[in-house]
């Protein structure tokens, strides 16, 4: 079953076929560096993760790039606020950001591009968008005009923001043309960071940085652009219509992917209203395969609370599958009901991932075959050991338990050879092998009547 996906832009489901076989190029807008990343971040880069996972899973060849906003109105204003610079500022965050993420075990980001370090192409792109007409200049700031880009408003459906927009993106200017039009360049004030360019002293809109990182190292075009759904607008608008005005090429993305917000108390949590739990507050309480867990658990683009009672279940359900898998008695001889069981139960579990990342139903799948094995009084055994380890290379949120490495026939011949050398008084070489059995998950005891194995 080829991948499905819900393409934002289609508002529908469709098979995935990326721009180059078997090769994905994959963007997802990364945090604004001016505090502690929280869980909100987490969920949808956890979630990010997981979906790079099993495009590689699948055999793409992935290239998955994120973005540091390192230079914004909310990093300046913050660094003013505790007196330090705001180069400094954004480098301690994003550091602390990148811990975060290696702490959550999200590693599937090929590269994370730093804002500043594209200034060039930056530049670059307002100026093929002077040059074909989509730009205009205010007291030395240049604004994308609206009205030249009538496909304005096709991913979200709108042109105007609303609710959980990021509205304190969406730049007052006196002299604009229209009242959506938005910075691409914002001229040098007092105080602030500035580049001397062609373009006059000043820095970056927040929008044409990532539109400057994605055509750096993907061209005009790729295959997968995501981010939280209230990115959707004005920032991914601002995106498509910076892109494909300036390049004549369309769409910017071949899927756009968003992913459901994080509540706290029924409200978006956000670190400019304050109501946010760190990533590392989280896991000081929690392990990090439980806050996995916990988001897993829901699909992406649903919206979710992380209450106490959804950490109550991710660990319960956790605790499930592990004490199952210690059951697992890998040396046994699965009989046809247990094969038959983990084959169909790991058809379905891909099936339902290849349905647009169906993580929810995948983990149901495998709770039913954990059902239908203890029904079957079946002992599982290799079957079920190789599905629930595949499932946890993609999930990482259980912890298992080694097991023995040796099949059932090899520590047999091992234990006959141990006690022929016993029988044959070479104590040492007796010694050598328990040795060796014990590195294969079996302990043996020697008794006054016979020896004994278990496993460990």
């Amino acid at each position: 079953m080829a991948i499905k996906i819900y393409n934002t832009l289609a508002r529908q489901k469709e098979a995935f076929a990326p721009m180059s076989d078997g090769v994905v190029k994959m963007f997802v807008c990364g945090p604004t560096v001016y505090g502690p990343s929280h869980v909100g971040h987490a969920k949808t880069y956890t979630q990010f993760d997981f979906i790079a996972r099993y495009f590689r899973r699948a055999g793409y060849s992935v290239t998955y790039v994120q973005n540091i906003t390192d230079i914004d109105d909310k990093i300046i204003r913050r660094a003013g606020e505790i007196g330090v610079e705001p180069y400094e500022l954004a480098a301690e965050f994003e550091a602390r950001h990148l811990a975060d993420m290696a702490a959550l075990h999200n590693d599937n980001v090929d590269r994370y591009a730093r804002a500043h370090d594209h200034i060039d192409g930056i530049v670059a792109q307002v100026q093929e968008l002077i040059r074909r007409g989509h730009a205009y200049e205010v007291h030395g700031s240049w604004y994308f005009d609206l009205a030249t880009f009538p496909a304005y408003g096709k991913l979200s459906r709108r042109r105007a923001a609303q609710g959980d927009d990021s509205v304190s993106r969406i730049d007052e200017g006196a002299g604009k043309r229209n009242p959506g039009d938005f910075a691409l360049w914002k001229a040098r004030k007092p105080g602030e960071p500035f580049w001397t360019t062609p373009l006059g002293q000043g820095r970056p809109g927040w929008h044409i940085e990532d539109t400057a990182i994605t055509e750096a190292l993907f061209g005009p075009q790729h295959d997968v652009h995501g981010g939280a759904a209230d990115l959707m607008f004005p920032h991914h608008e601002a995106e498509i219509a910076q892109m494909e005005a300036g390049s004549g090429k369309s769409p910017l993305a071949r899927y756009w992917m968003h992913t459901g917000l994080l509540r706290a108390g029924g409200a978006k949590m956000s670190k400019s209203t304050g109501n946010t739990q760190s990533i590392q507050q989280a896991l000081s309480d929690n392990s990090y395969r439980t806050l996995r867990y916990a988001f897993l658990s829901q699909h992406y683009r649903s919206p979710m609370e992380l209450s106490e009672a959804a950490l109550s279940n991710a660990r319960g359900a956790r605790m499930r599958v592990e004490n199952f898998y210690r059951a697992v008695d890998p040396c046994r001889r699965d009989s046809k009901i247990s094969v038959t069981l983990a084959e169909e139960a790991k058809n379905r579990i891909y099936n339902r991932l290849d349905d647009d990342f169906d993580t929810p139903g995948a983990l149901a799948t495998l709770f039913g075959f954990i059902r239908d094995q203890n029904r079957s009084k079946e002992v599982p055994g290799p079957a079920a050991q190789e599905l629930i380890e595949g499932v946890e290379e993609l999930f990482d949120t259980f912890a298992l338990v080694d097991k023995p490495r040796g099949n059932e026939a090899e520590i047999d011949g091992l234990l006959e050879r141990r006690q022929q050398l016993r029988q044959e008084q070479r104590y040492a070489e007796a010694d050598a092998l328990r040795d060796v059995l014990r590195q294969l998950g079996v302990a043996v005891e020697d008794g006054p009547q016979a020896t004994r194995w278990r496993r460990t």
